[in-house]
């Protein structure tokens, strides 16, 4: 017996309970696999399925790749909350969920586009530069990219972070990142220096002291993810245009990693720790060399040498004679 699609629906709520208060899931992660699974019981009524089994499953992504129109990537995050639900149904035996071939069903396939791209060290100096740092907005601005970048962070692990997650005497800073996975990484440089000048200028802000968040609105809340990403966007098309089409907050994570990676001097575990990966294959990314670096490696390469003062004739009466 298949999985009634009714009971898919009913048992929603009870899966986002335990997400939430038994896994310790973040609420963000939980909300996005809701919308995932309400997007499925939707498909299901709005077609009139009232089985949950293969057939149902594989036209569901169908649905997703042709008629929305879904990345690879958007779809397989569906299919991944799909599966988790599914799982929990199964250790609820709740009736017919163990005859889902869920487990079976496999991931769309993304192409490989290429190596990362992304922004050049003297991109990213003019993309900071061009943040005004004489107004209290523009100083956290300012400092919110330079976190992004000199760290590494994410633009929600920014968003997350507290006044008690700075430690200025030892110079570190506590991140809270995927998963709840803490990491403490050293403030280095002038990091600590800057952090200092921003901290005076926060409390400028409306209702700072009442407020825990490191980084303030306007309106004395935590500076929202939304907010950090508009600002972003206008400071883009400022200082614009880019050697990439798609410039947002994670271009500057990116950019620390393939930094890191071509200046030579990166152990791969240390920058996955820096990080903050689960895995060391989500690292493995920044691996590829980027085109400044390849073309390092061919102009020093002995060959340029070897081969110096040489002409095409010359080459081609070599050529000729090897033949012979």
């Amino acid at each position: 017996m298949s999985l009634a699609a009714a009971e898919f629906a009913r048992c929603l709520p009870r899966f986002e309970r335990w997400q939430l208060d038994v896994s310790n899931h973040r609420p963000s992660g939980v909300k996005a696999a809701l919308t995932d699974l309400g997007l499925m019981a939707g498909f299901l009524a709005e077609r009139d399925l009232e089985q949950v089994d293969g057939p149902a499953l594989l036209e569901f992504v169908t649905w997703l790749r042709r008629d929305r129109a879904n990345s690879p990537a958007a779809a397989n995050r569906k299919i991944s909350s799909v599966k988790t639900y599914m799982r929990f149904l199964r250790f609820l035996q709740i009736e017919g969920a163990e005859s889902v071939p869920a487990r079976e069903l496999k991931c769309v396939h993304s192409p490989w586009r290429g190596p990362l791209q992304t922004l050049g060290a003297d991109e990213v100096r003019r993309l900071l530069e061009g943040i005004d740092r004489n107004s209290a907005h523009g100083l956290r601005d300012f400092t919110v990219c330079s976190l992004l970048y000199r760290l590494g962070l994410r633009v929600g692990e920014v968003h997350r972070l507290d006044t008690g997650s700075l430690d200025l005497e030892h110079t570190a800073l506590t991140v809270c990142g995927k998963g709840g996975r803490q990491r403490v990484l050293p403030l280095v440089g002038d990091l600590p220096d800057l952090l200092r000048q921003y901290l005076a200028v926060r409390e400028r802000f409306y209702r700072s002291r009442g407020q825990s968040a490191l980084f303030l609105s306007q309106k004395g809340a935590r500076l929202a993810v939304r907010t950090i990403e508009e600002n972003f966007s206008l400071l883009v098309s400022r200082t614009g245009p880019f050697s990439i089409p798609k410039v947002t907050p994670h271009t500057l994570r990116h950019a620390f990693a393939s930094h890191a990676v071509d200046g030579g001097n990166c152990d791969l575990v240390v920058l996955k720790a820096v990080m903050g990966h689960a895995i060391l294959a989500s690292t493995e990314i920044y691996l590829h060399p980027s085109h400044e670096t390849l073309r390092r490696a061919v102009n020093n390469h002995p060959a340029n040498e070897i081969l110096a003062g040489l002409s095409g004739v010359e080459i081609l009466s070599l050529q000729q004679n090897r033949r012979l």
